[in-house]
């Protein structure tokens, strides 16, 4: 029978030591592991590809195929009792053994379980005391005006101040030019000074470096963080995407720039003598607009790429931008978000302007590839906020009845309210009657009645906003879709939804999360 193993380390351990996911995964393989998933994750995300197939995996698997499931720690799978009792209880179905290499594991008594439940409860309380030991380091550097930990492009620190770093960086071939970091750096103010904007000085840094930035489609893994029996465990052969926490950054990828990326630096403060503190939406991770940003000016006034009024006139510039919606305050939530992707290089497409339409009431956004700004893609087409909404709807309304039973193979046996008890009721005798119009939209309007008491049931509760009756109802009714907020619908999709390929102005293919 086949041996798999679970393999995790942290961004930080893998920072420290880029082999510190291949030590790990060879000694499982040297334990007799032939099928090692893998993820480079925080313990306390559960979004992890390796993981998630891994489940997956398990219970689509023959009963007797598996015998064990190797792991080192207890800690290397998840920090959630959610997580590691969905994952158990699958080995259980199938008869797998789990088996930690480095500690003693036993779930099949009441007194392992025991232990078990502690070392999970000791893990979170670990995260929760690292999470407020950064926060009050992060409070003690704000308090003293002290650098950040990681500095951008042109800057290195030396006791614990901003220094300009003048190693070498590139050449120009053309001019015979060599640049540090620190001049590649004013370099890249002075060509946003010079054309205006930011789009066209990535164009102009693509042109004067000789960067190919043309897209091209990203290609499927089927296979995500998984190494087979004949894969031989080395680096090379590590997924290095972006979702495995194995991104690689400058100088290893190259001068190659986005326009959001390139916008970020512009208007960061660092260059210019201050240092920016506030800067994140907590807990939501967004970034502020950065009018919002806390500054501690003068915090080292001698190592500067930029003035001062050079600072200020960049960021006029980028105000001055009509089409620029990052410098103010976002107040429109799009339930889209993070979701659309172009169908001709991968890109996300996003929001370039809006209108209002008066006859409907209602303003309506625009959507295009974000790297047609740039001249890396060649899919310039737009598409409207409302037919994205319209398409979108009509691709899930086929899968309504698939999505539902994911989640009801998901939901957790709950109580439910008298109010919901007695809804069904009525709905069960409605179904025993012979059917007529009037029976039918009665029993239509009770199901939306059910869908809406789940939902306002606990308002905290993920599983109850993507309850069973809730998304048949949200994608197979276009009235109770059309009646719910924007906030509701953002949070269903983003439960459902894992993408949307846009090509133009057409959704060629929406792609369901595998939500078991």
């Amino acid at each position: 029978m086949d041996v798999w193993a679970y393999a995790r380390v942290s961004t930080d351990e893998q920072a420290l030591d880029e082999g510190a996911l291949i030590k790990q995964m060879r000694r499982l393989r040297t334990a007799g592991a032939t099928k090692i998933y893998y993820d480079v994750e925080s313990r306390t995300s559960d979004k992890r590809k390796g993981l998630l197939q891994l489940i997956e995996d398990i219970n689509a698997s023959v009963p007797g195929k598996v015998s064990k499931l190797l792991f080192i720690r207890i800690d290397r799978l998840t920090s959630s009792s959610m997580t590691f009792y969905r994952l158990m209880d699958a080995l259980k179905k199938k008869g797998i053994q789990p088996t930690a290499i480095d500690e003693p594991f036993d779930i099949s008594s009441i007194g392992g379980e025991l232990t078990i439940d502690v070392r999970l409860a000791a893990s979170k309380y670990e995260v929760k005391m690292l999470g407020m030991r950064v926060k009050k380091e992060r409070d003690t550097r704000k308090a003293n005006k002290k650098p950040h930990w990681n500095t951008p492009l042109g800057y290195a620190i030396e006791n614990d101040k901003y220094i300009i770093d003048n190693s070498p960086c590139v050449c120009i071939i053309e001019s015979k030019q060599e640049l540090t970091r620190a001049q590649l750096m004013r370099l890249v103010f002075d060509t946003f000074l010079t054309v205006g904007t930011v789009s066209q000085t990535v164009r102009q840094l693509h042109d004067i470096f000789g960067i190919q930035a043309n897209a091209t489609p990203k290609d499927s893994n089927s296979k995500i963080n998984i190494l087979s029996e004949e894969d031989e465990i080395v680096f090379e052969n590590i997924n290095k995407s972006r979702s495995s926490g194995l991104s690689l950054r400058y100088p290893h990828t190259g001068l190659k720039w986005s326009v959001s990326g390139l916008r970020s630096i512009l208007v960061n403060p660092i260059y210019a003598g201050g240092t920016p503190y506030d800067t994140i939406v907590r807990p939501k991770g967004h970034r502020k607009p950065f009018d919002e940003w806390e500054i501690a000016w003068e915090t080292h006034p001698d190592e500067t790429i930029i003035t001062r009024e050079e600072h200020e006139q960049i960021k006029a510039m980028i105000r001055g931008n009509r089409n620029n919606r990052w410098a103010n305050e976002q107040k429109y939530t799009n339930p889209f978000a993070n979701l659309v992707k172009c169908a001709h290089c991968g890109a996300a497409y996003s929001r370039q302007c809006k209108k209002l339409v008066k006859k409907k009431n209602f303003v309506r956004h625009h959507y295009q590839c974000s790297f047609y700004r740039t001249g890396a893609c060649q899919n310039g087409r737009m598409i409207s906020s409302d037919e994205l909404e319209k398409q979108v709807i009509n691709h899930i309304v086929s899968e309504a009845e698939k999505l539902a039973h994911l989640i009801e193979q998901e939901q957790t046996v709950t109580e439910e309210p008298p109010e919901i008890k007695t809804l069904r009721a009525s709905l069960n005798t409605l179904e025993a009657l012979p059917s007529n119009p009037a029976i039918e939209k009665a029993k239509e309007d009770i199901r939306m009645q059910i869908a809406n008491a789940i939902a306002t049931t606990s308002n905290n509760s993920k599983q109850y906003l993507i309850a069973k009756e809730r998304v048949t109802r949200a994608f197979a009714n276009p009235r109770y879709w059309e009646g719910l907020e924007t906030e509701d619908k953002r949070t269903l999709l983003q439960a459902c939804v894992k993408k949307i390929i846009v090509d133009g102005a057409l959704v060629t293919a929406v792609e369901l999360l595998h939500l078991h």
